[in-house]
């Protein structure tokens, strides 16, 4: 299954679920029996690979990749290696500058609340997708195919379970207190649709605008900058291959038309005046026709994200990370060499 990636106002990036064909879960936590000790900061590796990206401000960041944990307080301009993580973990999200999370999507998730210095169990197992912003943190958790969506206060292991997902996969976005959990088709076939969450408030189950006649099997939502958002549907089941998409400014109530990506999508994001597609290519449109403003190395892209409407991330498949400073217009290859 694709993983599709988008980004929001700290660059809040989703991930999409993978298939399975397990049974529902009773609970999805695992808890691990034992805390990692922290080892000391180690050079940065020469052949380190970004795994996963997170940023709270335009100067702070991390990032996760060759069993190492990075940090920045200058944009991306020099790095400092941390202590090592918990092992194996793959994915990472800070929420501020002291609380974290890191998980892998077989293992368990991780907390920590003093920087990275150390971590404990953060009660869940099994995490798919994990998001931050405006004091929560909201997660896709539990055996496939019928995870759960859970929100705790962050820097919190008080989950609250909010149900299952809309279908059998889903991504989640997140943007302010709204979180956005769109449910891929199902058998019948089921179309795609969207959870909305909003603070401690119950899911609002919505309708997406992706065509019923015709197989949409994923559906990638973005969040911009400005709280708008994104979908681009998958449509198969033509001679050719395409997608449709639409933007949305009250929430997704209601949705109009807009010029869809000349490829299949892996993940839209926006920032104000602009939206970003990627894949093979990061793809960029200001309403209309789309170019690329970011040619993708072999495997191309597997997240875009922005913190602001001028600063964000690319980051490839093969590991390499990428900034832009100006929204979009020109990027270039972070380097972590001491």
């Amino acid at each position: 299954m694709r993983a599709a990636a988008t980004g929001a106002a700290l660059l809040a990036l989703a991930v999409t679920t993978a298939c399975g064909t397990s049974t529902r879960p009773a609970h999805p936590s695992s808890t691990p029996t034992s805390t990692p000790s922290s080892s000391p900061p180690a050079s940065v590796r020469p052949s380190f690979a970004v795994s996963d990206v997170s940023f709270v401000s335009m100067q702070r960041g991390w990032v996760l990749g060759s069993g190492q944990l990075l940090t920045t307080d200058d944009g991306a301009l020099s790095w400092t290696a941390l202590p090592a993580p918990p092992a194996g973990v793959t994915h990472l999200r800070f929420a501020t500058s002291s609380d974290g999370y890191a998980w892998s999507t077989d293992g368990a998730l991780w907390l920590t609340t003093d920087g990275a210095a150390s971590w404990q169990p953060g009660e869940l197992g099994q995490v798919l997708s994990l998001e931050t912003a405006s004091g929560w943190v909201w997660a896709i958790a539990g055996p496939q195919p019928y995870p759960d969506v859970w929100r705790a206060p962050v820097g919190s292991t008080a989950w609250t379970n909010l149900g299952l997902t809309p279908d059998r996969s889903a991504t989640l976005t997140v943007h302010g207190p709204t979180a956005y959990v769109v449910g891929q088709e199902g058998a019948g076939p089921i179309p795609p649709s969207v959870e909305v969450y909003t603070g401690t408030q119950a899911g609002l189950h919505q309708a997406v605008p992706c065509p019923t006649s015709l197989p949409v099997p994923y559906a990638e939502l973005g969040a911009s900058t400005d709280g708008s958002l994104v979908l681009v549907c998958d449509v198969q089941g033509q001679s050719a291959e395409y997608d449709l998409a639409y933007v949305s400014t009250d929430g997704g109530s209601s949705w109009t038309a807009i010029t869809a990506p000349p490829v299949w999508s892996n993940g839209v994001t926006a920032i104000t005046g602009k939206r970003f597609s990627w894949n093979s290519n990061v793809l960029v449109s200001s309403g209309g026709a789309w170019a690329v403003a970011l040619a993708g190395p072999s495997g191309g892209f597997s997240l875009v994200g922005f913190e602001t409407d001028q600063q964000g991330v690319a980051l490839a498949a093969n590991g390499t990370l990428w900034i832009t400073r100006d929204g979009g217009s020109t990027w270039s290859r972070v380097s972590f060499a001491g």
